[in-house]
Protein backbone atom coordinates (compact mmCIF):
# COMPACT_ATOMS: atom_id res chain seq x y z
CA UNK A 1 0.00 0.00 0.00
CA UNK A 2 3.09 2.02 0.67
CA UNK A 3 4.74 1.31 -2.40
CA UNK A 4 1.27 2.29 -4.32
CA UNK A 5 1.04 5.69 -2.53
CA UNK A 6 4.70 6.96 -3.45
CA UNK A 7 4.03 6.03 -6.99
CA UNK A 8 1.32 8.20 -7.35
CA UNK A 9 2.99 11.08 -5.33
CA UNK A 10 5.51 10.56 -7.86
CA UNK A 11 3.69 10.62 -11.01
CA UNK A 12 1.77 13.42 -9.69
CA UNK A 13 5.09 15.48 -9.02
CA UNK A 14 6.42 13.89 -12.28
CA UNK A 15 3.15 15.60 -14.51
CA UNK A 16 3.24 18.94 -12.27
CA UNK A 17 7.01 19.13 -12.81
CA UNK A 18 6.01 18.88 -16.91
CA UNK A 19 3.38 21.26 -17.17
CA UNK A 20 5.54 23.89 -15.03
CA UNK A 21 7.98 23.09 -17.89
CA UNK A 22 5.78 23.68 -20.77
CA UNK A 23 4.45 27.23 -19.27
CA UNK A 24 8.21 28.24 -18.64
CA UNK A 25 9.29 27.51 -21.98
CA UNK A 26 6.68 29.89 -23.25
CA UNK A 27 9.21 32.77 -21.87
CA UNK A 28 11.77 31.98 -24.05
CA UNK A 29 10.51 32.90 -26.83
CA UNK A 30 7.48 35.13 -25.46
CA UNK A 31 8.69 38.54 -23.90
CA UNK A 32 5.73 40.15 -23.53
CA UNK A 33 2.27 39.93 -24.38
CA UNK A 34 -0.86 42.34 -24.85
CA UNK A 35 -4.62 41.09 -24.92
CA UNK A 36 -7.19 43.69 -26.87
CA UNK A 37 -11.09 42.99 -26.90
CA UNK A 38 -13.40 44.45 -29.70
CA UNK A 39 -15.96 47.30 -28.97
CA UNK A 40 -18.63 44.34 -28.83
CA UNK A 41 -16.58 42.40 -27.12
CA UNK A 42 -17.02 39.20 -29.82
CA UNK A 43 -13.13 39.17 -30.95
CA UNK A 44 -10.02 39.03 -29.13
CA UNK A 45 -6.66 39.87 -30.08
CA UNK A 46 -3.46 38.86 -28.54
CA UNK A 47 -0.57 40.79 -29.47
CA UNK A 48 2.83 39.01 -28.42
CA UNK A 49 6.42 40.45 -28.69
CA UNK A 50 9.64 38.11 -28.90
CA UNK A 51 12.81 39.13 -27.68
CA UNK A 52 13.60 41.75 -30.30
CA UNK A 53 10.09 43.44 -30.02
CA UNK A 54 8.45 41.90 -33.41
CA UNK A 55 4.81 41.52 -32.82
CA UNK A 56 2.92 39.14 -33.99
CA UNK A 57 -1.33 39.24 -33.57
CA UNK A 58 -3.11 35.94 -32.57
CA UNK A 59 -6.69 35.50 -32.60
CA UNK A 60 -8.31 34.69 -29.16
CA UNK A 61 -10.42 31.56 -29.82
CA UNK A 62 -12.30 29.26 -27.42
CA UNK A 63 -10.08 26.90 -27.70
CA UNK A 64 -6.46 28.68 -27.89
CA UNK A 65 -5.15 31.55 -30.22
CA UNK A 66 -4.89 31.37 -34.19
CA UNK A 67 -1.79 33.14 -35.76
CA UNK A 68 -3.34 36.16 -37.98
CA UNK A 69 -0.53 38.92 -38.40
CA UNK A 70 3.43 38.36 -38.52
CA UNK A 71 5.43 41.93 -38.60
CA UNK A 72 7.62 41.17 -41.74
CA UNK A 73 10.79 43.85 -40.69
CA UNK A 74 13.52 43.00 -38.62
CA UNK A 75 13.12 43.70 -34.82
CA UNK A 76 14.06 46.88 -32.73
CA UNK A 77 16.90 47.79 -30.67
CA UNK A 78 14.32 49.31 -27.58
CA UNK A 79 11.41 48.00 -26.27
CA UNK A 80 8.14 49.09 -28.00
CA UNK A 81 4.73 48.64 -28.15
CA UNK A 82 2.05 48.46 -30.87
CA UNK A 83 -1.15 50.30 -30.70
CA UNK A 84 -4.26 48.91 -31.63
CA UNK A 85 -7.19 51.26 -32.56
CA UNK A 86 -10.68 49.38 -33.43
CA UNK A 87 -12.32 50.35 -37.22
CA UNK A 88 -15.26 47.23 -37.21
CA UNK A 89 -15.88 44.28 -35.00
CA UNK A 90 -13.27 42.06 -37.11
CA UNK A 91 -10.91 45.10 -38.45
CA UNK A 92 -8.46 47.33 -36.39
CA UNK A 93 -5.26 49.28 -36.96
CA UNK A 94 -2.33 48.21 -35.70
CA UNK A 95 0.05 51.73 -35.21
CA UNK A 96 3.85 51.91 -33.78
CA UNK A 97 4.27 55.53 -33.24
CA UNK A 98 7.74 56.34 -33.02
CA UNK A 99 9.14 59.69 -30.38
CA UNK A 100 10.34 61.11 -33.40
CA UNK A 101 8.37 59.90 -35.79
CA UNK A 102 10.59 59.11 -37.84
CA UNK A 103 9.56 55.45 -38.53
CA UNK A 104 6.04 55.41 -37.43
CA UNK A 105 3.97 52.18 -39.23
CA UNK A 106 0.70 51.60 -39.46
CA UNK A 107 -0.88 48.30 -40.93
CA UNK A 108 -5.18 47.43 -41.18
CA UNK A 109 -5.50 43.97 -40.08
CA UNK A 110 -8.89 42.14 -40.82
CA UNK A 111 -9.52 39.08 -38.27
CA UNK A 112 -10.39 36.13 -40.82
CA UNK A 113 -14.05 34.66 -40.12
Amino acid sequence: MERKRIKYVAGLAAFLLVICLFRSCRALFVASQEVYASPQGTNTVIIEYDHVCRPYVYQKTWFGKREIWTYSNSGFMEIVSFGVEWLSEDKFRLTYDDKNDEFDEEYIITIPK
